[in-house]
């Protein structure tokens, strides 16, 4: 049964996205990273952020093309967010098991947002 998607708070693709930032957010907010490696933090912070705020924002357009679009940058953050854990993973050995279950995340948040790319072509 499908149900109807009266906001973007309803899509499961915004919803486990967010969630994604939560927990990386605070995951990773303990960690004390010397000055000069902390924008490797900021950059993954940014990164997984923008993929809820995307969908939001293109849900928000009104417009079937530029919600489209929206999530088209959502999915390339969410790559991003796969490059930056990849990167702090190597560069600052943090928990590889934390790491890995972020990427499986984003992977299927990444699936997610082309599936609904493709249903928004139709």
């Amino acid at each position: 049964m499908l149900t109807k998607v009266s906001s973007y708070k309803d899509l499961v693709v915004y919803q486990k996205s967010k969630q994604l930032t939560v927990d990386v957010i605070t995951h990773f907010s303990s960690y004390k990273l010397p000055i000069a490696k902390q924008f490797l933090l900021n950059q993954l912070f940014r990164a997984v952020g923008s993929i809820p705020a995307n969908i939001a924002e293109g849900y928000g357009r009104n417009s079937r093309k530029s919600f489209k679009q929206f999530v088209s940058i959502a999915r390339g953050s969410s790559f991003e967010v796969d490059c930056w854990l990849e990167i702090i993973g190597d560069i600052e050995g943090f928990n590889g098991t934390k790491i890995m279950e972020f990427i499986a995340r984003n992977t299927e948040i990444s699936k997610m947002l082309s599936g609904l790319m493709k249903s928004l072509s139709n």
